[in-house]
């Protein structure tokens, strides 16, 4: 099922929130929470949470844990960290336990160079993450990167996943495309001319000024071979059709019209049993994270699967 939603909207200076999205707050879902509700809710931000950490083969994993409720665990896209879901999380935490990762690699989470000790591996984190927090089922949500993670979760562990919300994925049928880095973005992130050619492609219509500030803070912040090992190992993370779970999990495929992994998403739900697919018109792959249709359809995906 296709779902168009059509809300008019406009994107003010649209690439400035990308430099300022470690802080971004999306204001919640307006409620009218009990008094208790609300003291817990305000109590218990993303942004106020305490990092916290387990380890997980490997891999020392930092996370935050927010809200009471069925579980959701929230993935972040390649080159950012858990602060991404700063206000969406906070939303979800009204009714929902939240559990926000950085994902190997990535954030304050432990680093590799090795596509082997990433790639697949970020996917079992999941369920050892799980583990550790006494979390039998939990509903997975993924951005980008993230939402390859969320996917081969509930294609490799069924009886641990809800539902799953997929959000601008880089899906593929050719599970051996990342390895082949065609396009040279791994290539051009190992020998430390960053991730330019990545942005150029996937925001196409942003200006170079934008899109550099970008690559600067992305580049300070992660290491350059832990971020090619990552897209190297991406291959392994690829679910494809006629994986088991996918028959099991529900899913909700989100994607910005104006994102180029469009067709990824749409070949994904194509054959996803029971996937609902959802196009924002006036989205891009960072923009829609924040889009107010996002999180409706989030919360609509996780309410309906206990």
């Amino acid at each position: 099922m296709v779902v168009h939603l059509r809300t008019p909207r406009r994107f003010a200076a649209a690439f400035v929130i990308i430099g300022a999205l470690a802080c971004a707050s999306i204001p919640p879902v307006p409620q009218t929470p009990s008094a208790a509700t609300a003291a817990v809710s305000t109590a218990t931000s993303l942004a106020a949470a305490p990092d916290r950490y387990v380890t997980s083969a490997d891999a020392r994993l930092r996370y935050r844990d927010i809200g009471r409720g069925d579980a959701v665990v929230l993935l972040h896209g390649m080159a950012r960290s858990l602060e991404d879901w700063r206000g969406l999380a906070d939303t979800l935490a009204l009714d929902h336990r939240v559990i926000a990762v950085d994902v190997r690699g990535h954030g304050k989470s432990t680093r590799f160079s090795d596509p082997a000790r990433l790639g697949i591996e970020m996917a079992h984190d999941v369920v050892r993450v799980m583990d550790q927090l006494g979390i039998r089922r939990a509903h997975i949500a993924g951005h980008s990167m993230g939402a390859t993670i969320a996917a081969k979760v509930a294609s490799l562990y069924p009886d641990r996943v809800s539902s799953v919300a997929l959000i601008a994925g880089p899906f593929s049928p050719d599970t051996t495309s990342f390895t082949k880095d065609e396009r040279g973005f791994a290539a051009d992130v190992e020998q430390g001319r960053g991730m330019m050619g990545l942005l150029r492609w996937l925001f196409p219509t942003y200006p170079d000024s934008v899109l550099r500030a970008f690559d600067t803070e992305a580049m300070a912040t992660n290491d350059a071979a832990t971020i090619g090992a990552t897209m190297r190992g991406m291959d392994r993370l690829m679910t494809v059709p006629g994986a088991l779970g996918t028959r099991r999990v529900p899913a909700a495929v989100i994607i910005g019209a104006g994102d180029p992994l469009l067709a990824s998403s749409r070949w994904l739900a194509s054959w996803w049993p029971g996937a609902r697919l959802v196009e924002i018109p006036d989205a891009d792959h960072l923009t829609v994270i924040f889009d107010a249709r996002t999180r409706a359809e989030m919360r609509t995906l996780f309410r309906s699967t206990p």
